[in-house]
């Protein structure tokens, strides 16, 4: 017997199963108390002890469709989810954050994630989160400096971007967003259309092209306009993102 279906079959008899995993239906980033309950379970000192993965992620899981998908921030996050809403896919786990997992009770779950160039992810954060919007809380004087991306991106190089209980999620590093070591199928923004399509075939949902939702407005600073020392900030603090996607 395959070592997970093992797992699987000895949480299962303590009643600990993936359906046990469901956010508030009032609240789409809490857990509900049962499966808080089955995670303090899991985390006891036992032999199951290490069956949680070692880190959070923010997590999107259907029973339904058999998936876990790792959402990383600024890359069609709010797309895909229209796309599951409008093609009736229960998120049983819908927004939850930081959430440590069973690796093993989600082993036959089909578990995805896209990527984006960190450069293009940057931009477009701070285009919608400074730009747009005061979403960090800035003072006005500060906002002003900010409204500067060379001035946001040395801001932003002072956090530790592996560190997600600490940094903004729309700021953390990719390669901290997704479980790298379980995670079956990357795609990537550059190549959403046909990327996504294979994800929805996979899954059982249409794979009818998405619109496209919450996309900031190409202005200010682009790809074709950005300065040395932007692209030189952004390389160096997102290093690791560019060695294991080959950007």
């Amino acid at each position: 017997m395959p070592r997970g279906d093992s797992v699987r079959d000895r949480l299962a008899e303590e009643g600990i199963t993936p359906e046990a995993f469901r956010t508030q239906e009032e609240s789409w980033t809490k857990l509900t108390p049962e499966s808080r309950g089955a995670l303090r379970q899991l985390t006891t000192r036992s032999a199951r002890s290490g069956k949680l993965s070692p880190l959070g992620y923010n997590l999107t899981i259907s029973h339904q469709h058999r998936f876990v998908w790792y959402r990383v921030a600024k890359v069609a996050t709010r797309t895909i989810l229209s796309h599951f809403a409008t093609h009736g896919v229960t998120l049983d786990v819908s927004h939850a954050m930081r959430m440590r997992y069973p690796t093993a009770l989600f082993d036959d779950y089909f578990k995805f994630a896209f990527v984006r160039h960190p450069l293009d992810r940057f931009i477009s954060a701070w285009r919608n989160k400074v730009v747009l919007n005061n979403y960090f809380g800035f003072d006005d004087d500060m906002l002003e400096h900010m409204r500067q991306i060379e001035n946001f991106a040395r801001w932003t190089a002072q956090q530790d971007l592996s560190a997600l209980g600490d940094v903004d999620h729309h700021l953390a590093l990719q390669t901290r967003l997704i479980d790298l070591n379980h995670v079956d199928f990357l795609g990537r923004l550059e190549t959403f259309d046909d990327d996504f399509a294979a994800v929805c075939t996979r899954i059982g949902v249409p794979a009818s092209p998405p619109d496209p939702r919450n996309q900031t407005s190409p202005h200010g600073v682009g790809r074709e306009t950005v300065s040395d020392e932007l692209t030189s900030i952004v390389a160096e603090m997102y290093r690791r993102d560019y060695q294991v996607f080959g950007y």
